[in-house]
């Protein structure tokens, strides 16, 4: 007889600045992972971090799918857990996960029990390196990629975009990677998700980047620390000073004026 997937238990929900986010530890996601990707339960995994929050502040189409009902949010950056315990709610460094910490369980995962990963992201060139270093690196696994870079509103017949969604629909991916940072990438989703078909979908940034030589991958203590953002600055000043050094006094900014006219709304 067929063994019959026992659903996990839901995680626990919370909201921050009205946002949700979801407590898993690495065990507790994986697992939920497995069940969406065994059941094809169209599922969209994203994330929270303080860059996350500066676009959901700035970003329609972004906000939209985070609120989704068919989406799940997991903690992605140590700020997020210490905000979360300044209001009483019990999360912990077991609960940031980035997805250089569960990517790798993930495609293992999908190998094992033969479950196809589509990936949509990055430039042409290192689209095609991420392709071939991971298709060595698990050899089962069915494994199909496109690059991000088009016109995400052009949906003209015979569009780069219009290629990619016909090719990724074509494929079926059981669990979909898109690789385009915040907020193009659950820009993406919002727009796209309804016309392809797939199982699970997760947000998952600059990660073909870091197996390519694009981005040097930080030790993982530093991010349990709450230091990953300091060795990703050092390493890219160019790259992250803005979203490191700029944007969380923006947010702080806008968070503190929105609570203020809250505040005298109800005066």
């Amino acid at each position: 007889m067929m063994e019959i997937e026992c659903q996990p238990p839901m995680p626990l929900r919370h909201h921050l600045f009205s946002w949700p986010v979801d407590l898993f530890n690495k065990a507790s996601l994986l697992e939920f992972l497995r069940y969406r990707l065994s059941t094809r339960s169209k599922t969209i995994i994203a994330n929270l971090n303080l860059h996350a929050l500066h676009c959901l502040e700035n970003s329609a189409g972004m906000a939209s799918l985070i609120n989704a009902k068919s989406t799940f949010v997991h903690i992605d950056g140590m700020p997020i857990v210490w905000l979360l315990k300044a209001r009483g709610i019990g999360a912990s460094a077991d609960n940031r996960l980035t997805y250089l910490d569960w990517a790798l369980d993930a495609l293992a995962l999908c190998e094992s029990e033969g479950w196809t990963v589509g990936y949509i992201g990055s430039t042409p060139e290192i689209c095609q390196k991420g392709l071939v270093h991971f298709r060595n690196e698990y050899p089962a696994l069915q494994l199909m990629g496109w690059d991000g870079f088009f016109d995400m509103w052009d949906t003209s017949a015979g569009s780069k975009l219009s290629e990619t969604l016909s090719a990724v629909d074509a494929f079926k991916p059981d669990l979909l990677i898109v690789g385009m940072g915040m907020p193009r990438q659950e820009e993406f989703l919002h727009l796209y998700s309804g016309r392809l078909n797939y199982g699970v979908a997760i947000c998952s940034g600059a990660f073909f980047e870091y197996f390519t030589g694009g981005q040097k991958r930080p030790p993982r203590l530093w991010g349990r620390l709450g230091l990953e953002w300091l060795y990703r600055l050092a390493y890219d000043p160019r790259r992250y000073a803005g979203r490191y050094l700029l944007e969380p006094l923006l947010l702080a900014r806008k968070l503190i004026w929105s609570r203020r006219r809250k505040a005298a709304g109800r005066a």
